[in-house]
């Protein structure tokens, strides 16, 4: 019979290691097999074999069922208990052709088995198969073990969960996500259950329980210790696999440790509440504990009061010491009111500074601080603990070698007397504050009605405004935005103007009397268009804008007129998706979310794009935040301001640049002045950027040369970028404080 040639595609070394106790035996079978290219390593016995097996480069074993001594499913036993020859393909020799010596030979560890004869041929065909098929099973075992290192690195964890016999399998290392050894590949329920956190027990078995009885995915978080002590969070996937009966009998997922993206997420959300410099409440954490106060307040038919400090000539201490000694100040004068208030409410067995408790102390921007105190007296209470306050202010202390004395102003305004949302009871503090600045400060009042009013010139304001909308007397003006790393202006902010008898009026006098009186409807509505056909106008001309800008304030928001003004603007112009982008604030988007949300979507179905303004002052949620449709964050100018004076605004900065590159939305800087200041939000990742440095709000006309003068501008900022870890000159300020 002619022997086939070796195969070429089978790697080298082609070994065989035969273990025969009878010397002819193993003669013919050697020399039949070396006849097929392998190489054979002959044995009389099976000790002989384990005893060689560490040093053997052997592909497969061939062992004689029936041998004296330690016979051939002895041997195989003994194999499979070695590390050489745990996977090693084991092939049974034997003359027996009953079932219970093939069944044993399988339950010794045998591969396969083999009736012994001299069809030379098929028993070569068997090894090669057998060969192969061992190379492929190590082949995929090693995929396997560097997939679960791979998994282990990364936090991750396969595993198949056993309904019946409550067991968590995997391969070995998978557990290590439960702080659990190398070496564990499987893990019991109850054993599962005892490292969870006790409150998180009851609802990870329920939702395993739903997944089995509905047939349908599970997906549970939960909390646990590992054996070492360590709390970590873990998310846990999974997919039901039936039998044929249509029973669930496995969960098929995996784990992952959420543990670090926690933390992650936890100090971006510590960032965007906290105050970088004192540690205390920002004020979008002061609104929003306001907000919970006054609705705790309301049901119980209780009042809230706010205060608002400002520290006296705080500027002079600052220009004067310096921004670091000006630093030292604002962090005492924190620690100061902070610790006044928390004084006092242990004195009153009022509890304490509980986050979202009845009391709270911030530090809304710069030197103004505010607390608030929920259902926690009368005025007469109140106002004991703002002298309290103001006396602790008023202390001495030493900065740079020298002693200090701060006094400060404090307005008061109480919820529901003086106002009943959170942004307007404490804009009725500020104002009353303000009162206190202009009669002499180191003092307090309350908020009066009449502070609002201004009188007869409000009332001619107000008319005076009603005859403008009829004549259509506003202006458009347009303030570029640049985007740095082209050096190129890529949108503009359309800003209402209202030209007064010739004289342009400050936004801030008309824009709030707008909003009360309701007229910022129609002004906003004009805006809208005449933004829209000067951007086609533009467009027509070949300058490349992406789009225009228009605020809309709460009001306008909530009319269902919005969504038919930005159609109609967008169809008259002949513009496209996304040449409109509308403005709003935080707050005008998370406010009764399910209802708002439907209108957001409805805006961009419509063509607009969105994008949230003054960034960092609101007091939206990051749960809320996530599920906005927004393309844009604006960072605040106050924020923005701060870049270069303290680290406090450097760090904000940062909290929300990675806030918007981890909603993948971009970030635009507001108030940008000096060169410094762009190359710092530069590196802190911000490319795009509005302010006073690139252009002030112009007329349409004089667009198209404040869009050239801006791009060349920021080509010669991007040119005198200083080096990584280079700090630039100090910066100069351009124009006056924008409004």
């Amino acid at each position: 019979m002619s022997q086939p040639a070796p195969d070429a595609s089978e790697p080298s070394p082609r070994v065989i290691a035969l273990v025969d106790d009878d010397p002819m035996w193993r003669f013919l079978t050697s020399t039949a097999l070396q006849g097929f290219g392998w190489t054979v390593e002959d044995h009389d016995s099976g000790q002989s074999l384990i005893d060689a097996l560490p040093r053997s480069a052997a592909d497969i074993i061939l062992i004689d069922a029936m041998m004296p001594g330690m016979d051939g499913f002895q041997t195989c036993e003994a194999i499979r208990r070695t590390p050489a020859g745990a996977r090693i393909p084991i092939l049974m020799l034997t003359s027996l052709e009953d079932d219970d010596s093939i069944r044993a030979a399988y339950e010794a560890g045998a591969t396969d088995f083999f009736i012994k004869s001299t069809h030379w041929v098929l028993l070569a065909e068997r090894i090669r198969h057998l060969v192969r098929s061992g190379r492929i099973g190590r082949e995929l075992d090693l995929t396997s073990d560097r997939l679960a290192r791979v998994n282990t690195a990364a936090g991750v964890a396969a595993f198949d969960f056993d309904v019946v016999a409550r067991v968590l399998r995997g391969s070995p290392g998978s557990f290590q996500v439960l702080g659990l050894g190398a070496d564990r590949d499987q893990i019991s329920q109850h054993e599962l259950m005892e490292l969870l956190e006790p409150q998180d027990r009851l609802p990870f078995l329920e939702a395993v329980a739903d997944g089995v009885r509905r047939r349908r995915g599970i997906r549970a978080e939960f909390r646990l210790r590992t054996p070492g002590g360590e709390l970590r969070h873990v998310l846990a996937e999974g997919e039901p696999e039936l039998d044929v009966a249509g029973h669930v009998r496995l969960l098929r997922g995996v784990m992952r440790d959420q543990t670090d993206e926690r933390r992650r997420l936890q100090e971006i959300e510590r960032l965007a509440t906290r105050d970088s410099l004192t540690g205390l409440p920002n004020r979008a954490e002061f609104l929003r504990r306001l907000g919970l106060s006054i609705e705790q307040a309301a049901a119980s038919s209780t009042e809230v009061h706010v205060a608002l400090f400002n520290l006296d000539r705080f500027t002079q201490f600052n220009e004067t010491l310096g921004h670091a000694a000006g630093d030292e100040l604002i962090v005492e004068a924190a620690r100061r009111v902070e610790s006044a208030v928390a004084q006092w409410l242990r004195a009153m067995g009022s509890g304490s500074l509980a986050a979202d408790g009845g009391a709270c102390v911030a530090r809304l921007q710069g030197d103004e601080f505010a607390f608030m105190i929920g259902g926690l007296g009368g005025p007469h209470v109140v106002e004991a603990l703002v002298q309290s306050v103001l006396r602790e202010i008023g202390r001495a202390c030493r900065v740079d070698g020298i002693d200090c004395f701060m006094t400060s102003s404090a307005g008061l305004a109480a919820y529901p007397r003086h106002a009943e949302t959170p942004e307007s009871l404490l804009s009725r503090a500020d104002r009353a504050n303000r009162e206190v600045k202009a009669r002499g400060r180191n003092d307090f009042a309350w908020y009066l009605p009449g502070l609002d009013r201004g009188g007869r010139h409000r009332i001619q304001m107000l008319s005076d405004l009603h005859k403008a909308v009829e004549r259509e007397e506003f202006e458009v003006h347009y303030q570029p935005w640049v985007y740095a790393p082209e050096a190129r202006v890529t949108g503009l902010e359309a800003l209402v103007r209202w030209r007064r008898g010739g004289k342009l009026v400050a936004p801030g006098e008309f824009i709030p009397l707008a909003e009360e009186s309701g007229l910022i409807i129609p002004i906003g509505e004009m805006v809208l268009r005449q933004a829209a056909r000067a951007l086609a106008g533009w467009r027509a001309q070949g300058i490349d804008l992406d789009c225009v800008a228009v605020n809309v304030p709460t009001q306008h928001f909530e009319r269902d007129s919005l969504l038919a003004s930005t159609r109609e603007a967008l169809s008259l112009a002949g513009l496209g998706p996304g040449a409109i982008e509308l403005e709003l604030t935080e707050t005008c988007m998370v406010q009764d979310f399910e209802r708002t949300l439907p209108r957001l979507e409805a805006l961009i179905d419509a063509g607009a794009k969105l994008a949230i303004d003054d960034f960092g002052t609101g007091y939206s949620s990051l749960a809320y935040l996530t599920r906005l449709p927004i393309s844009k964050l604006k960072v605040d100018r106050a924020f923005v301001n701060q870049l270069g004076g303290s680290r406090s605004g450097e760090a904000v900065c940062r909290a929300i640049v990675a806030l918007g590159q981890s909603l993948q939305v971009q970030v635009l800087a507001e108030g940008v002045e000096t060169a410094d200041q762009v190359h710092a939000l530069r590196r802190l990742g911000c490319q795009t950027m509005q302010g006073f440095l690139f252009s002030r709000p112009v007329p349409a006309d004089q667009i198209p040369e404040a869009i050239t003068r801006a791009g060349e501008l920021a080509a010669r900022l991007l040119a005198a970028e200083p080096a990584p870890g280079v700090t630039g000159a100090p910066g100069v300020r351009i124009g006056q404080t924008q409004s």
